[in-house]
């Protein structure tokens, strides 16, 4: 699965989708997930301003549903948090 930074610089298009950030090991939402709708950056500026720098990863729709039907079956997935709009 090739989901990571390098492969997200090209898509950071201007359109609006949702965008799902999830949370590491050890933070306080571990677990969780959070899903905003915006542009690439307008969605990352929500979760800055609501969790500042405490999460790990931002994807796509696309990108997280792929990964739902491709983990492991003994890793749990995580449940959402908050939506925003």
């Amino acid at each position: 699965m090739e989901i990571g930074i390098a492969k997200r610089t090209n898509q950071r298009d201007e359109h609006e989708q949702w965008y799902i950030f999830t949370f590491g090991v050890g933070q306080e939402h571990a677990g969780h997930y959070i899903k905003i709708f915006g542009t690439f950056w307008t969605a990352r500026e929500k979760m800055f301003e609501r969790y500042g720098k405490d999460w790990c990863w931002q994807y796509t729709e696309e990108e997280w549903d792929k990964w739902l039907k491709e983990k492991p079956d003994y890793i749990p997935a995580e449940t959402l948090l908050e939506e925003i709009p």
